[in-house]
């Protein structure tokens, strides 16, 4: 067969052989589109923050991740191997920004090909302000009251102050610490133990260790301390029903 024949051969009904090729590689799409599985999962967002800037607004604490690929693959794919971070190292001045969130595989994900991995949101907006350091004081919460005929004459902690690191704007205020509640409630005698410091601000980070010591003091109240007591609350009773 010469060229001139073998090429009206392959070119014959040309029209039709495109059109078929054409369908099988749709079907072929739609097979494999049809045959691919979507997981979902929620992870925490962590902060990879520069040496000078730290956000200064509240933001999502978790993102939503989603891997897509064939089933045996991603079914063997742990929550804990996909994380999600935002980067402030590339930032060098103060201001507002639309962060990317990134991805990063690792363990069971690795290697798992193909797999697409979404992340919702995309972006993070962030307010950055300078990094600060100060010394923030720790005042003790109490819970309850001493047992009859006894009174919390002193209590301490140790240490009675943490150094604690935030946005510029937060150290613009007076800012404190208080501990988790500290139970009194029926005590006679001197206690102590360890407690946690209560964090109601996200955007503030304490340096170094959150538990501290306490001692209290109980002291029994004498019967003379108890008399006066009793007068006191009779004055204040009787004064505050004159009119």
């Amino acid at each position: 067969m010469n060229r001139a024949k073998l090429f009206s051969k392959i070119t014959e009904k040309w029209t039709v052989k495109v059109l078929s090729l054409a369908a099988a590689v749709i079907i072929s799409i739609f097979y494999r589109m049809n045959s691919l599985e979507t997981r979902y999962f929620t992870v925490p967002l962590s902060i990879e923050a520069s040496d000078a800037f730290l956000p200064a607004n509240s933001f999502p604490m978790s993102v939503k991740i989603s891997i897509r690929g064939e089933s045996e693959n991603i079914q063997p794919v742990l929550a804990e191997d996909i994380e999600a971070f935002i980067d402030l190292k590339r930032y060098a001045n103060e201001g507002r920004y639309r962060v990317p969130v990134q991805i990063r595989k690792k363990g069971t994900a690795l290697g798992v090909e193909p797999m697409e991995v979404s992340v919702l949101p995309v972006e993070i907006p962030l307010l950055l302000e300078q990094r600060m350091t100060r010394n923030v004081n720790v005042f003790p919460v109490l819970r309850g009251t001493a047992a009859e005929g006894y009174d919390l004459t002193g209590i301490s902690l140790s240490p009675a102050s943490v150094n604690a690191e935030g946005p510029r704007s937060i150290f613009d205020s007076r800012i404190e610490f208080n501990t988790e509640p500290i139970d009194i409630d029926r005590r006679y005698e001197d206690f102590s133990g360890m407690i946690s410091i209560k964090k109601d601000n996200p955007l503030l980070y304490i340096k170094g260790n959150a538990i501290l010591e306490f001692h209290g003091t109980i002291s029994r109240i004498t019967r003379k301390e108890q008399e006066n007591n009793a007068s006191q609350t009779s004055e204040g009773d009787l004064s505050g029903g004159e009119q």
